[in-house]
């Protein structure tokens, strides 16, 4: 599911890495001003990206065809991304409904996922870190403090099918993020369509077969 509950507990301080203070509260506008938030994160010194499925947020740019979307924010210092490492220790770093910062710290996996309702065709990574609701489009830092993608949904562990998908049956939490090489795509994607008139690149086609865990 998208993030409108929880999986877990995150503690409720970034004191552990100051780089995590980068993260920042992005709220809905007209017709629901200041009712609804989500987590953001700088993407480079004009834009920020957080996720696509939070209505109604002002200076957006472009929405990606997965659950991301750049709009318009200016910094002075942006933070450096990376592909993530599996099996690799993150911290999922956001906000949680009262806006009061919160983290929580996890492992990530090499197993992919799609998402029901995202479309795109996109293939989402995961970590066993816990969120709660708010934290969606926030950060998930590595320990050295790059940004590996953004946080976007979990799946109920009663929802996966362990047959399936048995390289997550056994997962303590099931945290699904968008990682960089999606967001960089989608970047990319943006930079082709200002070129090009707003046209559309083409996709490759799909190559392989990967099973899939669906959230909603």
């Amino acid at each position: 599911m998208l993030l409108s509950g929880c999986n877990g507990m995150p503690t409720s301080s970034f004191a552990t890495n100051p780089l995590h203070d980068q993260a920042f509260v992005v709220h809905s506008g007209a017709p629901l001003p200041m009712l609804l938030m989500a987590t953001a994160i700088q993407w480079n010194e004009d834009y920020a990206v957080t996720a696509k499925h939070t209505p109604f947020l002002q200076g957006v740019v472009h929405e990606g065809l997965g659950d991301v979307v750049f709009f318009r924010h200016k910094a002075s210092s942006v933070p450096q991304w990376r592909q993530f490492v599996p099996g690799e220790a993150v911290t999922a770093v956001g906000f949680n409904g009262l806006s009061m910062p919160v983290e929580g710290r996890g492992h990530a996996s090499g197993a992919l996922v799609r998402l029901k309702g995202t479309g795109g065709g996109v293939f989402y990574s995961v970590h066993d870190g816990p969120l709660v609701k708010g934290m969606s489009g926030g950060p998930l830092f590595a320990d050295d403090g790059k940004v590996l993608g953004i946080n976007v949904a979990f799946i109920a562990k009663d929802e996966i099918d362990g047959e399936r998908r048995p390289d997550l049956a056994d997962a303590q939490r099931v945290s699904v993020f968008m990682p960089y090489n999606e967001i960089e795509r989608e970047w990319r994607r943006y930079q082709y369509k200002l070129a090009h008139g707003g046209a559309e690149p083409k996709r490759p086609a799909a190559i392989g077969l990967v099973a899939k865990a669906a959230a909603q």
